[in-house]
């Protein structure tokens, strides 16, 4: 997977042929960036060879794939719970999502039926995963472009999160959370006590750092008409979530495919018109005030009854359902 190295003797790489045919014609300057895969903000997962004039992108060499981890390959000798440890690793900003997916995708292969009060106690925890991404996404970009200190003003809220998720599942990061047909235990007090803080206190900070990007001229010099992407492109290339809606495509698979009852809940879709690096700031702002709207939602309509379903230890998927739906197997 590795590119060569574009400084190996007797060995160029295209870019450095266009600068010794192009370099300081009209008075431009053109210069190689070598970017990743060890740079710290791509965490080494791909490589980009960059052909700069000043800070403007005029060609780009990229490398992907540096983590791939195969996957499935990995979940074919796995169990069922096995698996779930794998799904963490995806996102490990919003874990209990991917956990949350992989436990619906097996209940749907084995046709469980998962009580209302674990859909919602699903969606209260999904909910929380997505600020707690959205607040790093976020925050972080604020970082990159030089400004540190809203991003502290959230961090605080991200830690509580984790806490939730430890006194929920007993991890932080990788959190390994729920099972098939609920959870493995129905939720402390003290988590309920966490959740109830953690949606009275964020709020406040979330403000704080929308106030510091949403209409700071700099900022906005930075980020808009930055990393444009139109609709149809977004579509071609298979984008989904805040920079699919960002472009102005108005698709949330909560809405138009509802799942864990999200159907019972009301919320609005943020979208955004210019498929930015600000729009995609935008529309992640927004799904963090929907988010909230959602967990109160739940909090206040949360259900009787029990938090797991009556699973058998052994189930067979219908064998129909195995020749021809991808999730069965």
């Amino acid at each position: 997977m590795l590119s060569p190295d574009i400084f190996i003797k007797d060995t160029e790489h295209p870019f450095e042929k266009y600068i010794r045919e192009n370099n300081l014609k009209n008075g431009r300057e053109l210069s190689i960036l070598n970017f990743g895969p060890t740079h710290p903000s791509t965490h080494g997962v791909f490589q980009n060879i960059l052909l700069m004039d000043g800070e403007y992108i005029l060609d780009a060499d990229t490398t992907v794939g540096y983590i791939h981890r195969a996957f499935e390959k990995i979940a074919e000798q796995r169990t069922f719970y096995q698996i779930t440890t794998l799904t963490d690793r995806l996102n490990y900003c919003s874990a209990p999502i991917n956990n949350m997916c992989w436990w619906m995708t097996v209940e749907k292969a084995l046709e469980v039926e998962v009580p209302k009060r674990a859909q919602y106690m699903r969606v209260i925890i999904m909910e929380i995963a997505r600020i707690t991404d959205h607040l790093i996404c976020n925050g972080i970009l604020g970082v990159d472009l030089g400004a540190y200190t809203p991003f502290l003003y959230v961090m605080e809220y991200r830690e509580l999160a984790y806490e939730i998720f430890e006194e929920i599942s007993g991890a932080r990061l990788t959190t390994n959370m729920g099972r098939i047909g609920g959870f493995e235990r129905d939720w402390s007090k003290a988590a309920w006590e966490k959740i109830d803080q953690f949606v009275t206190g964020f709020p406040k900070a979330w403000n704080e750092l929308e106030k510091a990007f949403l209409r700071n001229r700099i900022f906005m010099d930075r980020t808009i008409n930055v990393g444009a992407i139109s609709a149809e492109r977004a579509i071609n290339y298979g984008f989904t979530g805040p920079n699919l809606r960002a472009t102005g495509v108005d698709y949330d698979v909560r809405v138009a495919q509802p799942y864990s009852s999200y159907e019972d809940f009301d919320f609005e879709v943020p979208v955004g018109t210019s498929g930015d690096t600000y729009d995609r700031f935008c529309v992640r702002c927004g799904e963090v005030r929907e988010s909230l709207k959602i967990i109160q939602q739940a909090i206040k309509n949360l259900p009787e009854g029990d938090f797991h379903a009556d699973v058998p230890e052994y189930y067979l998927p219908p064998k129909e359902s195995v020749y021809t739906e991808m999730e069965s197997l």
